[in-house]
């Protein structure tokens, strides 16, 4: 395939791309990046929008980013060849795999017509580390949550790390950014229980079952769940520690929770 070249780094489009790494150019832009194979395939599949790709002349001979660029060209998704040193200036990873796609983050719509009325929520109050934060909703997708709700002090989704630790998750479930206010008043009209995960709460094992419709709120590791969500709790849970024992990553310990909720039922 005969792609266009970009040989200088003053070129728009690099310009553009190298600026999505700050949050304040993703909103004026409405853009974010998709960088490495596996994601481009993902993005592909879920039929994101994508605006453009940049690619190496080796990635974008053959193999699976070969086939992923085609597969922009096909939809009419304007490709660029550019030097592998260009594209690094750009990628966000130690090892570039020679391919990242510049996508439209999508538009914001009604939360009523995202948030699935059944089944289990989640609710991210204050998780500052993009990285956690894309792990959480690799693993909320993976077990059937319906949706992933953070407030304002949490990490951009679309900050690269989120985007690349969310794995793909972030193109196929609804993850919405909303003030506390109004998540808990679509909780309530929704009906649903609310499980804060708390050190102090009672054994998630040995405590009250879990059903849905239910919302878990999970708080940041250096100060847990906020003042905010402790009052509109239904229940404190916690998961049970060895004696010394430093508190989970907050990752790990979502999919524990995640998990458990599935096997009783109440996602």
């Amino acid at each position: 395939m005969i792609l266009n070249r970009i040989a200088s780094r003053d070129n728009g489009y690099l310009k553009l791309a190298r600026s999505l790494a700050q949050k304040k150019y993703r909103q004026q832009h409405g853009a974010f990046l998709i960088e490495g194979i596996r994601l481009a395939e993902e993005a592909l599949d879920a039929d994101v929008g994508i605006r453009f790709a940049l690619t190496t002349g080796a990635a974008a001979a053959g193999g699976r980013s070969g086939r992923a660029v085609a597969a922009c060209l096909e939809r009419g998704v304007s490709c660029f060849e550019t030097e592998e040193a260009l594209l690094a200036q750009i990628s966000d990873t130690q090892h570039s795999q020679g391919l990242l796609m510049v996508a439209d983050c999508p538009l914001p719509l009604s939360q009523a017509d995202q948030v699935p009325a059944g089944g289990c929520l989640l609710v991210l109050d204050r998780l500052a580390d993009p990285g956690n934060v894309g792990s959480v909703i690799r693993s909320a997708y993976a077990a059937g949550i319906g949706a992933v709700l953070l407030n304002a002090g949490c990490a951009d989704i679309y900050n690269p790390k989120t985007v690349r630790s969310a794995m793909g998750a972030l193109f196929k479930l609804p993850v919405l950014s909303m003030a506390d206010e109004q998540i808990l008043a679509l909780l309530r009209r929704q009906e649903r229980r609310i499980a804060v995960a708390a050190a102090e709460g009672t054994d998630l094992f040995a405590g009250p079952p879990l059903r849905a419709p239910l919302a878990w709120v999970l708080g940041s590791e250096a100060a847990g769940a906020s003042e905010f969500w402790r009052r509109q709790a239904d229940v404190l849970l916690g998961l049970p520690m060895r004696e010394g024992a430093e508190s989970l990553n907050v990752a790990a310990a979502a999919a524990v929770i995640i998990y458990e909720s599935r096997r009783q039922g109440a996602v």
